[in-house]
């Protein structure tokens, strides 16, 4: 159920899976305290169910000449649990009376559609989202997969996080309470937080302290992921240095400085991954945004084949092989993207 205890929702194209299925999971932020929570159900529908019979669903990629998934049958889900498609607390005092069951949720959709809607009949499942509902795909990934291949091995099973919170954690300013060390661990408690399975396991086993700041954060994490994983992570996310970093007044010296910092961090933290985990794919642009996939003018260049390439060509060739091979589209960050939006405007 939603934060406020109505029953959660989710929307299809009509008829059933022909084979491919296209599965997305809505973004839309967090809230972290009781405080917030107040003030974001208060003033969105994103705590609650969505009443539309029907809605214009959001297409990523439609109206483009080359949408890698144009013939994929949609289906989104709404996010109302404000928790990153992670929580599985009921509503308590502690929580204010708001209920965090985003993994609930993502369950309980998972199995209608298997048992109405041929889930576990389709050649190929990409699991999707973004911001909130790309971490919820970071979470979820692995899992969604296991269950859905030990049902049907033959499957193609992928996950494409759009904005997850692949960021620097080491880059912030000093007092910025979301870099806390006991931040993370806070939200595992406050949502009652269920992280990717196999961080979770190399954590116990390996005697980690901090295990909500290793299985919480995607930048610390995606490397337990074994599932196809395709990350779209812009090397200067607009919304998490400021709500992860907390960044100085823009137009300030100071503001110039961490730019420079945070860029090149996330840019070290890409070329690292793309070094220790080959299989996991990348598409990073150098541009101030959050979220690619709607952002069709952008183009990067290939690290495997030096060919400049926009998003959907990169996951066309990403989605052409077993989605394992090295593929990385890594932007200089010393060096200005044309195609950004805001070089554009």
């Amino acid at each position: 159920m939603c934060n406020d205890g109505t029953q959660a929702n989710y929307y299809h194209q009509p008829g059933v899976s022909q084979g491919k299925i296209y599965l997305s999971l809505q973004g839309g932020g967090t809230c972290d305290s009781i405080q917030s929570c107040d003030q974001r159900c208060a003033n969105t529908d994103l705590c609650t169910a969505q009443t539309d019979q029907e809605i214009q669903m959001d297409e990523t990629f439609g109206g483009q000449m080359n949408d890698p998934f144009h013939d994929y049958w949609h289906v989104q889900v709404h996010y109302c649990s404000s928790d990153t498609w992670s929580g599985t607390k009921d509503a308590s005092d502690e929580t204010g009376g708001y209920h965090f069951h985003g993994k609930h949720i993502f369950d309980a959709v998972v199995q209608d559609l298997a048992e109405n809607f041929n889930l576990l009949e389709a050649t190929s499942i990409v699991l999707t989202g973004g911001s909130a509902g790309a971490q919820g795909v970071t979470f979820r990934c692995d899992d969604f997969a296991d269950w859905v291949l030990a049902q049907n091995p033959s499957i193609d099973v992928r996950c494409m996080p759009n904005a997850p919170e692949y960021y620097p954690p080491e880059v912030h300013t000093e007092g910025c309470y979301t870099r806390d060390p006991g931040y993370q661990n806070y939200l595992t408690e406050f949502w009652g937080r269920v992280e990717d399975k196999s961080c979770m396991e190399f954590a116990q086993e390996n005697g980690v302290e901090n295990v909500g700041e290793l299985c919480g954060v995607t930048a610390n994490f995606a490397q337990f992921i074994t599932t196809p994983l395709l990350i779209l992570s812009s090397h200067e996310d607009s919304a998490f240095s400021h709500i992860f970093g907390c960044e100085p007044h823009p137009g300030t010296p100071e503001h110039d400085e961490f730019r420079t910092e945070w860029m090149a961090a996330h840019s070290e933290l890409v070329m690292d991954l793309m070094s220790e985990f080959p299989e996991i794919a990348f598409f990073a642009p150098n541009c101030r945004i959050h979220g690619i996939g709607i952002n069709q003018g952008i183009t990067v260049k290939e690290d495997e084949t030096g060919e400049l390439v926009d998003l959907s060509t990169f996951i066309t060739h990403w989605m052409s092989g077993d989605g394992t091979k090295s593929l990385h589209a890594n932007d200089d960050v010393n060096v200005e993207n044309p195609s950004c939006p805001s070089a554009l405007n």
